[in-house]
């Protein structure tokens, strides 16, 4: 689900008890004359997430409904029409597909593709590190959709291992362009501004602290970030607020040198794309996803 710092506690008592009451409602039957509701996936600031079967197309996908609560806020609409217009744009197997963007019961919804497995977060959580082959030909994938979305000039700004879906027959699938900005878009709306800092503190790179322009170096900031989550076995910042992720603008990262288990070439590659300044990392996902198949070719 998308992340919109201070928001997911920003309802008042009676819209949340509104919520709750038109989630109920939700739940008992078939939502928009087609979607047969099975459970909830998951819940955000701005809406629920369900797995749900469409009875017209016969085929189980999952329904991202906007919280009435919300959907009366012009803003948040457009923040979740714009999701569905920038998914859209991208078509790559390691990229959940959208499909349909629409209202219902006075609630804007979509549909995406559903994938069965479990998100990197679960992995890592179960696993701690993992074996330097397998972050890097995760890190690959990752690197794969994030290059179909740079082509179609969309920007992730949320990548974190929540939103990275592995799938059970080994696909890995990039979700949740909640957040994500068209770069020809840049400073067309608030979200970038005072008060709009938007992302997960713990994997916000620092142009996004500092509100600055956003291109496809901040998803290889992220790339970074989750390289070294792979490799280490923990997070490179335990920042859960923005006042501790400030900390990231004056500190250097974490080196992944400091573990002998992590290869050199891997731990050079992470604190590349960690640098500060968006102009001493990688280029891009694609620079990125060479210098990973140069080192699974050596392996």
């Amino acid at each position: 689900m998308e992340t919109l710092i201070g928001s997911a506690n920003s309802l008042p008592t009676l819209a949340v008890g509104v919520a709750a009451e038109s989630r109920r409602e939700e739940e008992a039957g078939l939502f928009a004359g087609r979607y047969q509701l099975r459970r909830v996936l998951g819940r955000g600031g701005m809406g629920t997430v369900y797995l749900a079967d469409d009875e017209f197309q016969g085929e189980r996908v999952a329904l991202k409904v906007l919280d009435a609560s919300v959907a009366r806020n012009p803003g948040a609409r457009e923040r979740f029409a714009r999701e569905a217009r920038l998914a859209r744009r991208i078509t790559h197997r390691n990229v959940a597909r959208v499909f349909e963007l629409g209202s219902a019961q006075g609630r804007a919804f979509l549909t995406l593709e559903y994938v069965e497995g479990e998100d990197l977060r679960a992995r890592l959580m179960r696993e701690g590190a993992l074996k330097p082959e397998v972050a890097a030909r995760l890190a690959l994938a990752v690197c794969a959709g994030l290059g179909a979305a740079h082509a179609a000039s969309v920007v992730h700004r949320d990548l974190k291992p929540a939103n990275v879906m592995l799938e059970r027959g080994g696909r890995v699938v990039l979700t949740d362009f909640g957040i994500a900005r068209a770069m020809e878009d840049q400073g067309s709306e608030g979200l970038t501004h005072s008060h709009g800092v938007v992302g997960t503190p713990q994997y916000m790179a620092p142009e996004q602290l500092t509100e600055s322009p956003v291109d496809a170096r901040t998803d290889v900031y992220a790339v970074g970030l989750l390289l070294h989550e792979m490799l280490v076995g923990a997070p490179a910042f335990e920042a859960t607020t923005l006042k501790e992720a400030y900390a990231r603008l004056r500190q250097p990262p974490p080196d992944p040198r400091e573990h002998a288990r992590v290869p050199a070439a891997l731990a050079e590659l992470v604190m590349r794309c960690l640098a500060r300044a968006p102009e001493e990392r990688p280029s891009g996902a694609t620079e990125v996803a060479r210098c990973l198949e140069a080192w699974l070719a050596q392996c």
